[in-house]
């Protein structure tokens, strides 16, 4: 795998650990003005996973001298909004936001995953992005599953964050 692919995959990545935290920190700001515990719980649960995926990756930036996306302070107010406002919707909203993401990065990682696992190469990340897929996938599946009612406005919401989020990728590879 040539180092210019290798640094894009690290550089997406990391900023989309990076976005997800943003849209946490959104959602939870809210989701405690508000008082809900029962969303915020399991929000900060997986804010939490997230923190760890997101340390990982900045000491990969680091250690391999990845120039991270130029992009991250738009990802940061981007992510921070996109939490805020799901959480106007409701508890319906805020899991079907993570749920629309999650979705978009189970594709993303599954895509690097057959990649890596081509070339042969990069075997430490392999095993990174392996694990942290495992878990994203866990984050679609409780979202999901706590959704009360998939309404059309809720289907329509779910798609442009995934647009949203298929951009965010395609740009933070090269920026």
């Amino acid at each position: 795998m040539k180092r210019k692919r290798l640094d894009e995959i690290i550089r997406v990545d990391h900023a989309g650990e990076h976005g997800a935290i943003a849209i946490y920190k959104g959602q939870l700001t809210f989701l405690n003005l508000i008082g809900d515990k029962k969303t915020s719980a399991i929000v900060s649960e997986m804010a939490q996973g997230e923190q760890k995926h997101a340390n990982e990756f900045d000491r990969l930036v680091e250690e391999r001298k990845t120039r991270p996306t130029a992009l991250m302070p738009l990802w940061n107010i981007a992510g921070y909004t996109l939490g805020a406002l799901s959480v106007l919707g409701g508890k319906d909203s805020v899991m079907a936001c993570t749920e629309a993401v999650e979705d978009v990065i189970d594709k993303h990682y599954s895509s690097q995953i057959e990649e890596l696992e081509d070339s042969g190469q990069e075997k430490e990340i392999l095993k990174t992005i392996k694990e942290f897929h495992a878990e994203e996938v866990e984050h679609e599946k409780i979202a999901k599953n706590e959704i009360s009612e998939n309404t059309p406005a809720l289907k329509t919401f779910k798609k442009v964050v995934e647009v949203g989020c298929k951009a965010a990728i395609n740009l933070s590879e090269k920026i």
